[in-house]
């Protein structure tokens, strides 16, 4: 059992990647066998449906972010350079496009809308909880449309905001936000 469910991750992880190049409504169960080998009735067995498999996609891909931001905030004490740590992971392009596929899925279906407004309550209550404002679901809320506002960019390749300005602009726009003085 233990196998197939490290089988099942390994899966999900490289259909994330075809749900990211091929996008969601491309993807097809055999496009996901070509990229891991698996059968098709194999993906069946594990998800059911392909509609079933890429909310599976979605949810492994969420988790497996909160569990990478997880990772960088353990050695961390100081709740500024834990806020930057979270802050600044901005993913990879591959979590950003996995993150906008599950946005345009939840704007058309509700089980995967509350997946999605459910990982925004996780990251507004992990930014929430390295903050020392006196609001801080408010400002977590107002960093989390600072970090979806710059990684949209970074994902499509605007070239006037590549990954290291996105975050020069976010720690100084943090900064601000929290009366710090801004790194120059």
């Amino acid at each position: 059992m233990r196998r197939s469910a490290a089988k099942r991750v390994e899966v999900l992880a490289a259909a994330g990647e075809v749900v990211a190049a091929r996008g969601a409504d491309a993807t097809r169960f055999s496009d996901v066998t070509a990229a891991t080998g698996v059968g098709v009735s194999t993906l069946q067995y594990y998800f059911g449906t392909r509609e079933d498999m890429l909310i599976a996609v979605f949810r492994h891909a969420a988790e497996r972010e909160f569990e990478l931001v997880g990772e960088l905030l353990r050695p961390l004490t100081d709740p500024w350079e834990r806020l930057l740590a979270i802050a600044g992971h901005l993913g990879n392009d591959t979590t950003w496009r996995l993150w906008v596929e599950s946005w345009r899925w939840a704007s058309r279906d509700a089980e995967v809308r509350a997946d999605v407004l459910n990982d925004y309550t996780r990251w507004r209550e992990l930014i929430a909880a390295n903050l020392t404002a006196d609001d801080p679901m408010r400002v977590a809320q107002q960093v989390l449309a600072l970090i979806d506002g710059l990684a949209l960019p970074v994902v499509l390749g605007d070239p006037a905001i590549d990954r290291a300005a996105a975050r020069d602009l976010l720690e100084d726009a943090l900064a601000r936000l929290l009366g710090r003085t801004p790194a120059l």
